[in-house]
C-alpha cells in the first residue's frame, strides 16, 4: 500500500455523541490498516462525553458544539492532507467544504439522513413560528441536509455502506469493516460472558444497538412473549439517548422479558456479542431501513453467532445461507427460526461459522482497507 502509506486524513463528525461514530471508528480501523494516520474531529456539547468510546490507536479531537467557535476550532486542528466528511451535514460537510483549501475531500453517506424526518404535526401558528426558529438554529436539521446534498458533487469521491445509497449518491460501496482479530470468538466462553453481564441460566436472544421502531426490535419481543419461554430474554445492548424512550416502553410491554443493558465501549463489544445465543436484527421493510446495513450484523458475523435477519435491503445477500432470513414485520416467522436455532443447535452453529467466514472475506478491516485504497488512489 505504498501509493497512500503515511497519508494523513482529517475526519470530520456531525458530532462525537449524536450518531455515526460506530461507522467512523469502523473507517479510521480500515484506513489506519491501509497505512493513514487518522483523526476524527468532531463537537463535544458541555456534559456529554464520547459515545462510544474510541477503539485504542484512534485519535479523537473535540471542538465547542457552538457553531461560530466550531468552525474555528476545526480549521484549527485539521492537520490531514484529504478531508472526509461522515455524512452530507453542515455540521461534517459543510465545515469539511469550508476547510478544503486544495486538499481533496471525501464524502461518507450511511443513512438516507431526510427519510429520518417525518413531516411536521398540524400545529398553531405560533407553534409553527417557534418550531422555525428552533429549526433554523439546528445545523442538523433535515433542511440543511438536504441543502448540503446539493453539494455532494464537491467531493473528490463519495462513499456509502449500502448499495442503495450507492445508487442514489453515484457512491463506491464500503462496507463498515470489523477487526476480525478482536472479534474473534475463539478468545470468548460464551457461559462466563454471560454471567459477567447477568444473565447466566438465560437463552439470550440479543439486539446490539439503538433500538427504534424501523429496527423492528418489537417484533422480536413479541415473537419471544408468543413462545412463552421462561427463560429467555430479550436483551438490548447500549444505545444513544434517543432510543431510551423507546426502549423503556418495551420494557413496561414485555415486563422481564426485556432487559436493557448499559452501553459499552467499541472494545467491549465481542465479550458482550459472545454473550448472545442469537442475535437479532428485525428491521422493518421502510426507506429508512433499506438504506441501512447495520453494523450488528458484521458484531454477529465475526463472533460466529446464528442471526436472524429480516429480508431488508442490502441484508439477504450479506446473509444468504449463513442466517435464518425471515419477512419483515413477522413475528411469528422470528419465533419459528427462534424455535429452529434451540432446536438443532449444530444446524445454527454450522451457519454461525458461515457467517464468520463471510465476515472475515468482505467485511474484515483489511477487506474494506483494499477497498478505501482504491478509492484514495483513484482521487490522487
Amino acid at each position: 500500500m505504498t501509493g497512500i502509506a503515511g497519508l494523513r486524513m482529517s475526519m470530520l463528525a456531525p458530532g462525537l455523541a449524536r450518531g455515526g461514530m460506530t461507522r467512523a471508528y469502523s473507517l479510521a480501523c480500515s484506513l489506519r490498516a491501509a497505512g493513514v494516520e487518522v483523526e476524527i474531529i468532531g463537537a463535544l456539547a458541555h456534559g456529554e462525553d464520547v459515545y462510544p468510546e474510541p477503539p485504542q490507536g484512534i485519535t479523537v479531537l473535540p471542538v465547542s458544539f457552538s457553531p461560530a467557535r466550531r468552525a474555528l476550532e476545526t480549521r484549527r486542528l485539521v492537520r490531514g492532507e484529504v478531508l472526509y466528511a461522515l455524512k452530507p451535514r453542515v455540521t461534517s460537510f459543510g465545515m469539511a467544504l469550508s476547510c478544503r483549501k486544495g486538499r481533496r475531500l471525501l464524502l461518507d453517506i450511511d443513512d438516507r439522513e431526510t427519510a429520518f424526518h417525518a413531516e411536521f404535526d398540524a400545529v398553531s401558528w405560533r407553534g409553527r413560528a417557534r418550531r422555525r426558529v428552533r429549526r433554523a438554529r439546528n445545523l442538523d436539521d433535515v433542511a440543511y441536509t438536504r441543502w448540503m446534498e446539493e453539494f455532494t458533487h464537491r467531493a473528490s469521491a463519495i462513499t456509502a455502506n449500502s448499495h442503495v445509497l450507492c445508487q442514489q449518491f453515484r457512491a463506491v460501496h464500503v462496507p463498515s469493516a470489523k477487526d476480525t482479530a478482536v472479534f474473534d470468538p475463539a478468545r470468548y466462553d460464551g457461559d462466563v460472558c454471560r454471567r459477567a453481564l447477568g444473565l447466566e441460566g438465560l437463552r439470550v436472544i440479543m439486539f446490539p444497538g439503538t433500538p427504534r421502531p424501523h429496527k423492528g426490535v418489537e417484533d422480536a419481543a413479541a415473537a419471544l412473549e408468543s413462545l412463552g419461554w421462561r427463560d429467555a430474554r430479550l436483551v438490548l445492548v447500549g444505545g444513544r439517548e434517543v432510543g431510551h424512550a423507546y426502549a423503556q416502553a418495551l420494557e413496561a410491554k414485555y415486563g422481564p422479558r426485556v432487559i436493557h443493558l448499559p452501553r459499552f465501549g467499541i472494545d467491549a463489544m465481542p465479550s458482550v456479542v459472545a454473550a448472545a445465543h442469537v442475535v437479532v436484527v428485525p428491521q422493518r421493510d421502510t426507506a429508512v431501513a433499506r438504506a441501512q446495513f447495520p453494523m450488528k450484523i458484521t458484531d454477529a458475523m465475526a463472533m460466529a453467532k446464528p442471526i436472524i435477519a429480516t429480508r431488508v435491503g442490502d441484508i439477504p445477500a450479506a446473509l444468504d445461507g449463513a442466517a435464518y432470513l425471515v419477512e419483515p414485520s413477522s413475528p411469528t416467522q422470528i419465533a419459528r427460526a427462534l424455535e429452529a436455532i434451540f432446536d438443532d443447535p449444530h444446524d445454527a452453529a454450522r451457519r454461525g461459522r458461515e457467517a464468520r467466514i463471510r465476515c472475515e472475506r468482505t467485511f474484515s478491516t483489511t477487506a474494506v482497507a483494499e477497498i478505501l485504497r482504491g478509492v484514495l488512489e483513484g482521487t490522487q
